[in-house]
């Protein structure tokens, strides 16, 4: 039910459903994955932040998790701490290319714009579909003014 509510963008209900669950089963993996998602989306940053610390800890072979981390700690406490986060996990997997595609929108953003083109670079290298993404991520206006 939990996850029916959020699909349909009522994160509250889908929080009201997660609680409901037996303590025993909260910390089962995939309610911690669904209640991560659910503070995603109810701005619940620093929770978030812990779950996905747990989750990175649990199952340290998945890249999405420490992405998850760097993501809720950028909008708990900054830019400057999600880019350690990434890379400091960035070196376990080489061919994930959201590491520097998010350390170069955290570049730009702190106006090191020759960073974030390196950065750019790397990402576009292994997968080079997020240069479609890069065009409207507002995280790298500052790059793409610095061609004009």
């Amino acid at each position: 039910a939990a996850t029916g509510y959020l699909d349909l963008g009522m994160p509250e209900d889908a929080w009201n459903q997660l609680e409901e669950i037996e303590a025993r089963h909260r910390t089962l993996l995939e309610v911690l994955k669904l209640r991560l998602e659910v503070c995603r989306a109810m701005d619940k940053w620093q929770l978030m932040a812990e779950i996905a610390n747990h989750l990175h800890k649990a199952e340290p072979q998945d890249p999405g998790h420490p992405l998850d981390l760097a993501y809720a700690i950028r909008r708990a406490h900054g830019e400057n701490e999600a880019a350690a986060v990434l890379k400091e996990a960035r070196p376990r997997f080489p061919e994930e290319p959201l590491f520097s595609y998010n350390l170069a929108c955290y570049r730009a953003v702190a106006g090191n714009l020759t960073e974030a083109k390196r950065l750019l670079a790397e990402a576009f290298s292994i997968d080079a579909s997020l240069r479609i993404t890069a065009l409207d991520d507002p995280d790298l206006v500052g790059v793409w003014d610095s061609f004009t």
